[in-house]
C-alpha cells in the first residue's frame, strides 16, 4: 500500500478541503475500528517499527519510535490529517493491529485511502476487512464520486486488498517515499458507480 498513513508533512493542512473529524466506531465481522488515541503510541511504535511495512507506504519512516507515534496521533486529533483516521483493532480482544484510513490528496482534495497490518497479523484478511469498513464509509457519507488508492508494484498482498474492493487499475507512477527511495507504484480508483454495483452483486 502507497498512502497517507503516519506522514510527518502537515504543512498542506490549509490547502485541504474541509473534511469531518468526526470519526465513527466501526464494526466489523472480526474488527473493531476506532479513533487512535494517545496510549496507543507505545503499541503502534511497536508494531509500525518494520522495514517491511515502512517500504510498502509513502511517508513512513523506519525506524519507527514512539515520539513518531506520539506526534502522528497528536496530529489526527489535532486535524492536521484530515479525514477518518483509524486504528484497527481486534474486536475480542482490543489488540491494536494496525491502521486504516480514508485522507484528502493535497493538493486536490481528492479522497484516498490507506492501510497497513502488523506483520505478525498477515494473511488474516484483516487489510481488505478494514479497507472495505472505510471505503463504505466514505462513500456513504460524502459527496465524493471515486476515492484514490496505491500500491508499490512489488505488493501484491495490498493489490489484493484494492482488487477486492473493486478498485481498477489507473495506470503506473514513480512517487519519492520516506523509507525506500523513489519507487513504482500502481494507481488505482474506484468510483461510486462501481461501488454501488459491487454491494447489489453481494446482495
Amino acid at each position: 500500500m502507497i498512502n497517507t498513513l503516519n506522514q510527518h508533512d502537515y504543512s498542506h493542512h490549509e490547502e485541504r478541503r474541509a473534511f469531518s473529524l468526526n470519526t465513527p466506531v466501526l464494526a466489523t465481522e472480526r474488527l473493531v475500528l476506532r479513533m487512535p488515541v494517545h496510549d496507543d503510541a507505545d503499541e503502534l511504535a511497536v508494531i509500525a517499527n518494520s522495514r517491511e511495512i515502512a517500504e510498502m507506504t509513502a511517508r513512513m519512516p523506519h525506524p519507527y519510535t514512539r515520539a513518531d507515534a506520539a506526534n502522528y496521533i497528536q496530529a489526527v486529533h489535532e486535524g492536521r490529517v484530515e479525514g477518518y483516521v483509524y486504528a484497527v483493532t481486534i474486536a475480542d480482544t482490543g489488540r491494536l493491529v494496525g491502521m486504516c484510513a480514508v485522507t484528502n490528496r493535497p493538493p486536490s482534495g481528492d479522497l484516498e485511502v490507506g492501510y497497513w497490518i502488523g506483520r505478525a497479523w498477515w494473511g488474516k484478511g484483516y487489510a481488505s476487512e478494514a479497507a472495505g469498513a472505510v471505503v463504505d464509509l466514505a462513500f456513504r457519507v460524502t459527496g465524493t464520486n471515486v476515492i484514490y488508492a496505491g500500491s508499490r508494484t512489488v505488493n501484491p498482498r495490498s493489490r489484493q486488498v484494492l482488487v477486492k474492493q473493486g478498485f481498477e487499475l489507473m495506470g503506473l507512477d514513480e512517487i519519492d517515499t520516506v523509507a525506500a527511495g523513489r519507487v513504482a507504484i500502481e494507481r488505482y480508483r474506484l468510483t461510486r458507480e462501481n461501488w454501488l454495483a459491487g454491494k447489489a452483486r453481494d446482495g
